[in-house]
């Protein structure tokens, strides 16, 4: 299960991508699950590999990086109250205000690629996707994803 470690963060007001990045990575190195360098990783992939997307009018942002920097695989999550600006993973010149994002951290590449696809699909659905905007209890963010066939 991706979210066993119930790494959730809900109503975040980070000033920058780089706060949001620090905060869902100390999360993430706090339960164990990557290495001291996979922020600097994270830093290096989104400069290169932008992951912002919008979809139906919402930002998100998928930031991955090496499975080598991972120790156990997880995914931390973040609502945001106000958006914060990334590229858009198609064309690096245009910004995208996300609100939503999904920090993965995977042990093998095969399960990063299955879970891109598995949030992917979710982020087409409107409904789940302003449950996900509203959402502030690990509960509810985790009965939502069940539903999307993600865990």
């Amino acid at each position: 299960m991706f979210f066993d470690k119930e790494l959730c963060l809900f109503q975040q007001k980070p000033g920058s991508q780089s706060e949001l990045f620090n905060t869902m990575y100390q999360k993430l190195y706090q339960s164990g699950c990557v290495k001291e360098n996979y922020i600097e990783g994270i830093i290096e992939r989104e400069s290169e590999y932008p992951t912002g997307l919008e979809i139906n009018g919402v930002g998100f942002a998928i930031p991955h990086t090496d499975s080598q920097l991972v120790n156990t695989s997880q995914i931390c999550f973040a609502s945001l109250a106000e958006p914060v600006i990334f590229q858009d993973m198609v064309d690096k010149s245009h910004n995208i205000e996300v609100s939503i994002v999904f920090m993965l951290a995977m042990e093998s590449p095969h399960e990063q690629v299955e879970n891109l696809q598995n949030l992917m699909a979710l982020f087409q659905e409107k409904e789940q996707v302003e449950k996900l905007n509203k959402c502030t209890k690990t509960e509810d963010f985790l009965e939502i994803i069940k539903a999307a066939g993600i865990s």
